[in-house]
């Protein structure tokens, strides 16, 4: 790992808020574009998700380096998201260095074991892991977001007929949380299968001591709803926009 990386692991903590920042230094597909001012302000460029997550308090000025690195890259101009404190995001826009500023939700989990339990058996789910067959069988798009991961331990599928129609996976791990990610065919929401497959996950990561994150757009009610269902409560919040 780059010793820039590890040092920043070893300074932030491992809350919920930082957990895609935390998560992203560990993958050897990212990289640091930092304030020349701080030793801990900067972002986590992850050109594989189109993704920059801020710790710290990075200047405006980085702007240019992050489009320098998008460009490198081969993401399309607009396309790189950008995710960092709030009152980051609003210095950013207010220098013109952002644009389609929004609020991204943070939730951790307060609910029940117990009421996890019930919705992960409304249907038939099954966990499965890094090198399993049922990836095979996955929907497309469910089968490349496992793919585009450089790794992921565990992931949840709830099936109808048979067939997977609901998965959950953990976007990033980090020493203790895990950050939620959850893909439903259009056809079979509202029926609680994205519940069933992320209770069941939530479960089988219990099981090794990680808690789990929500991070949602405040915009995304269907989303928030579903969080809410599972026992999600607020946390914390992060300003997202894309960089143009």
């Amino acid at each position: 790992m780059d010793p820039r990386k590890a040092e920043l692991l070893a300074r932030l903590e491992d809350v919920p808020a930082l957990v895609e920042v935390r998560g992203l230094l560990g993958r050897n597909g990212t990289s640091l574009v930092m304030s020349e001012t701080s030793e801990v302000s900067g972002f986590v460029f992850a050109p594989d998700h189109d993704l920059a997550a801020g710790f710290g308090q990075p200047a405006p000025g980085l702007g240019a380096a992050l489009a320098a690195a998008a460009r490198t890259a081969g993401i399309e101009p607009g396309q790189l998201r950008v995710r960092a404190d709030p009152g980051v995001m609003e210095a950013w826009c207010a220098a013109g260095a952002g644009s389609s500023a929004e609020v991204v939700e943070v939730f951790t989990w307060s609910g029940a074991a117990e009421e996890l339990a019930a919705l992960a058996g409304r249907h038939e789910a099954r966990i499965l892991t890094r090198g399993d067959e049922g990836v095979r069988d996955l929907p497309g798009h469910m089968r490349r977001e496992l793919e585009g991961l450089e790794s992921w331990p565990a992931a949840a599928v709830a099936t109808a007929g048979g067939e997977p129609v609901a998965m959950a996976y953990a976007f990033v791990e980090t020493e203790t949380l895990w950050d939620v990610s959850v893909a439903t065919e259009a056809a079979f929401r509202r029926e609680g299968f994205g519940a069933c497959a992320a209770a069941a996950l939530m479960l089988d990561r219990a099981g090794v001591g990680l808690a789990p994150v929500w991070s949602v757009s405040s915009t995304n009610r269907a989303s928030i709803a579903l969080a809410e269902r599972l026992g999600f409560v607020p946390a914390a919040r992060w300003g997202g926009w894309r960089l143009p």
